[in-house]
């Protein structure tokens, strides 16, 4: 279900884009993805505070521990329910001031009501979702994500029936509310099936674990947001809605196609997480084998990404106001190669509460890429924005995770994690040129139609996984050490099975 349902909620979501921006315009779908962005720093713990509350989890978890779990759940609970009251308070606050922020399409109270409606069911979803962290800690996030992605699907399914049957634009926001709702419900309703002793006061009720971590994750993802979620809302201070919308047409492509390939690497977060609490596990030669893993497929999509986002946003759009430059692909490319590179890393990170030591670098890093936005967006438009993001990462994050965690979890010199980076960034250069040269020589000629496009990406990118392929098998023994490990698992699983 999770691979149909990431493979069908973009396509349709491609759908919807296209035939949202005809119907509403430009500016409409630039105002939504800018209070998008604003709602994302409103909503800032919630992805933190999973964050914490699974880290302190791992342990009592695997001691079926329940006194241990229900204590720590029980201080975790009064965050949320503190955490969800403030949201609300602040979303009806920020709603009537964000219509001063730039000239909207739509008048103040329409603004105000579109904002309140957008941001009030993720304040509503902090009294929800307590027990969907422990399931997600436990490793079964499956039997709850199964209904998230049904509901995501028909979510996407009844904006595009709305948008087909020209429906007014306020039909949209309920849906998306009630999306965000019906989803953290369902989760918490099947959680707490799963586990019925959660609703047991513990005997102690002054844990406070909880809230010690937290603080420290809410910084990291303060520093993530800061980085990845500040584009629209800059562009649109300076170039207004609708230059926001173009943007938010990249972004869209490219955050979507970055969300599966780093799911892909995420799905075994808590599995690592657990390794890292094994006195006999290998854990540094999983982490590069994982390693290559990332890189592997970073370096398929953002090749892929980087060659055909400049012809692709057009025929998609069939707009000439959203033309992309080849600049703004290359580096929305290596963009994606980062984003996805460093996972591993960061997981190793979080997985050994080390997030509490990267504060610095969490203040560095949303400083860095906030200034760095002003400035370049002001100087070079929408190409500003993705430099910013580029220089932000490379400049700063990719100096010091790294660092933290060859020294604090393997006790290894940094330097060998920079060679192997090295590496796969020449490999996914030469790779790049290739696909560059195929594409513009045999593939990008001549006017076509999405789905004609579509199927020359389809050529393009299987010919980057071959490369790909045999250049990381011949070249990197840790990706045969990858191999080796993965066929070990099927063949226990069928001698299981027999």
């Amino acid at each position: 279900m999770s691979t149909i349902a990431a493979i069908l909620l973009p396509l349709i979501g491609f759908v919807k884009v296209r035939l949202f921006v005809k119907l509403y315009g430009s500016g409409i779908n630039g105002l939504q993805l800018t209070i998008a962005q604003v709602i994302t720093f409103l909503n800032i713990c919630e992805l933190a505070y999973s964050l914490a509350f699974r880290q302190l989890l791992y342990k009592p978890l695997a001691e079926d521990d329940h006194e241990g779990v229900r204590r720590i759940y029980y201080g975790a609970c009064r965050m949320f329910r503190k955490t969800g009251a403030a949201v609300l308070v602040c979303s009806v606050i920020l709603a009537l001031l964000f219509p001063r922020f730039s000239e909207s399409p739509l008048g103040y109270w329409q603004t105000a009501g579109t904002f309140m409606l957008l941001a009030l069911p993720y304040g509503i979803s902090y009294f929800l979702m307590g027990p969907n962290f422990v399931i997600m800690a436990d490793q079964k996030e499956y039997r709850i994500n199964i209904f998230i992605q049904l509901i995501s699907i028909m979510r996407m399914a009844l904006m595009v029936l709305a948008i087909i049957l020209k429906m007014p634009f306020v039909v949209i926001l309920v849906i998306e509310a009630l999306n965000i709702l019906c989803a953290n419900y369902t989760a918490r309703h099947i959680a707490l099936r799963e586990y019925p002793w959660l609703q047991e006061k513990p005997q102690d009720l002054t844990d406070t674990s909880f809230k010690e971590k937290a603080g420290y994750a809410v910084i990291q993802r303060l520093s993530e947001l800061a980085t990845t979620q500040t584009d629209n809302i800059v562009i649109s201070g300076f170039m207004g809605y609708a230059m926001s919308s173009v943007y938010g047409s990249y972004s869209y492509l490219t955050d979507n196609i970055g969300k599966i390939t780093q799911t892909m690497v995420q799905s075994p977060m808590n599995s690592f997480g657990n390794l890292f609490h094994d006195n006999h596990a290998d854990s540094f030669a999983v982490f590069t084998e994982f390693f290559n893993f990332a890189t592997y497929i970073s370096t398929i999509v953002a090749t892929v990404i980087a060659i055909v986002i400049p012809q692709f946003v057009p025929v998609w759009m069939d707009d000439p106001l959203y033309v992309a430059s080849g600049t703004i692909g290359l580096f929305l490319g290596i963009n994606i190669f980062y984003m996805t590179m460093r996972q591993p890393v960061i997981i190793a990170r979080d997985a050994n509460g080390l997030y509490v030591n990267a504060k610095n670098n969490a203040y560095l890093l949303a400083g860095v890429k906030i200034i760095l936005s002003v400035i370049l967006v002001n100087r070079f438009g929408l190409l500003g924005a993705v430099l910013a993001t580029t220089i932000a990462y490379w400049g700063v994050d990719f100096l010091y995770n790294p660092v933290l965690v060859y020294r604090s979890v393997f006790r290894l010199p940094p330097k060998d994690y920079y060679r192997m980076v090295a590496g796969r960034v020449v490999a996914a250069v030469l790779i790049g040129l290739c696909g560059y040269v195929l594409w513009n020589r045999f593939l990008a000629a001549g006017a076509v139609s999405v789905v004609t496009l579509g199927l020359r990406i389809i050529v393009l990118g299987i010919f980057i996984l071959i490369l790909t392929t045999v250049l990381y098998w011949f070249s990197f023994r840790s990706f045969r050490n990858l191999y080796v490990r993965l066929m070990s698992v099927l063949k226990n699983r069928r001698q299981k099975q027999a």
